[in-house]
């Protein structure tokens, strides 16, 4: 079940020309405009870049110490309160968007996370061509921090950020599927491509098909060797669904590999597989571009609504949070159901943690895909103390949904 709508946020023309960003509160009719200059949309992507990259070293590991995760989320509030200033540089409209927010959702200072039958609020952003690392905003709180030692300073602190409290649900594409199901009766279509020196995609490989009862995993892919083969399988089954083993159409792409987005030319953006003899093999965006462009040319079909995209970047790749939403907006606008993605590089331990409660917390109860993020933040930093799932953003269809639930499986997995 969705839970309501707290805030509809959109970029749009001001009045007085240049650009603004609106914020509505349904739940108590505020609304709140900001002057928004070009140039700052990008610097808050920029200076988040430079932030994260001070922030993720600490908490590498997937199980932090305690004295790590109070440093990390000491961090993370004070570089998203940093940020939330960048957007908002008057100051006269700071604490009003704080308290807007935690009027529209009250129950934001609720400490108790472990009530999952509860539905998560939802942030709407109707900004196609404006993206920003919400999530990152502390915008329930931007007072001291109590006690980042005990488990309970730690959840009141991360309930202060958009990312651990509601799902941030973001237009990219004209429309959705009316059909919100993901088919996972018997089991749910995952076609996994993986980089294979990557420790975490043999953890991620490993998981799924201890999971052969409720995932059937086409792959993993590439399945050949040569450049040009795994090339045009990879954007075969991309465009198709279509699994290479004969199984049912796929339903989840799930990359667990490198990736590039550091080139001045977003053409060059590139996803890195290894072949089972460990040869690398890239595909970029401008490939991809050009496929998609040459197959709709011939049968003309934008009504397609192809599986969703998982991209577990890790800790060696080059994710420019500045450019991160590249691949996102590109897979969303070109009929791809979901894009689940992160700012920026995670450590190996950390995107396998996340995949895992991911998974579990989607299939278990048949929880909509954003909030089922939303629940996988929030058990990385209950069970592991690592608040970096905080990293991890949902583009698209937010409220597809499986159509099976498997309850008990999520702790049977971990």
């Amino acid at each position: 079940m969705t839970g309501p709508v707290i805030a509809d946020v959109t970029v749009g023309p001001a009045a007085g020309g240049g650009l603004e960003m609106r914020f509505a509160f349904p739940p108590t009719g505020e609304a709140i405009n900001l002057p928004l200059a070009e140039r700052r949309a990008e610097a808050l992507r920029r200076k988040a870049g430079i932030y994260l990259a001070k922030v993720v070293p600490g908490v590498a590991r997937l199980n932090a110490t305690p004295a790590q995760a109070a440093d990390a989320l000491h961090a993370l509030h004070g570089h998203g309160g940093a940020l939330l200033e960048l957007l908002v540089p008057d100051r006269q409209f700071m604490l009003p968007l704080q308290d807007a927010f935690q009027q529209a959702w009250p129950l934001s200072k609720r400490e108790e996370w472990e009530d999952a039958s509860q539905p998560l609020p939802v942030v709407q952003v109707n900004c196609r061509e404006h993206t920003f690392p919400l999530e990152l905003l502390p915008v329930f709180g931007l007072g001291p921090v109590p006690d980042l030692r005990t488990h309970d300073g730690r959840v009141r602190t991360a309930s202060r950020f958009l990312g651990f409290t509601a799902q941030v649900r973001r237009t990219v594409a004209a429309s959705t599927d009316a059909d919100r199901f993901i088919r996972n009766d018997p089991a749910l279509p995952v076609q996994f491509l993986r980089h294979r020196r990557l420790l975490s995609a043999v953890r991620e490989e490993g998981f799924l098909h201890r999971l052969k009862e409720h995932v059937h995993v086409d792959g993993p892919w590439p399945m050949s060797e040569g450049e040009d083969e795994v090339r045009t399988a990879l954007i075969e089954a991309l465009y198709t669904g279509r699994a290479l083993n004969g199984g049912p159409p796929v339903q989840i792409h799930h990359f667990a590999c490198h990736c590039d987005t550091t080139t001045p030319l977003d053409d060059d953006y590139t996803l890195r597989l290894s072949t089972r003899r460990g040869a690398k093999r890239n595909v970029s965006l401008g490939e991809l571009r050009r496929a998609y462009r040459e197959r709709y040319a011939v049968d003309r079909d934008d009504q397609r609504h192809r599986g969703i995209v998982i991209l577990n970047a890790c800790a060696s790749s080059h994710t420019d949070p500045l450019t991160a939403a590249s691949f996102a907006q590109w897979f969303v606008a070109s009929g791809h159901r979901a894009f689940i993605g992160t700012e920026t590089d995670v450590p190996d331990a950390v995107a396998a943690g996340f995949a895992s409660a991911f998974y579990g917390r989607l299939l278990e109860a048949r929880r909509p895909l954003g909030d089922a993020v939303v629940w996988a933040r929030r058990d990385l930093l209950r069970d592991y103390r690592n608040p970096l799932g905080l990293l991890y953003v949902v583009y698209g269809d937010t409220d597809l949904t499986v159509e099976r639930a498997h309850p008990g499986i999520y702790r049977a997995m971990t």
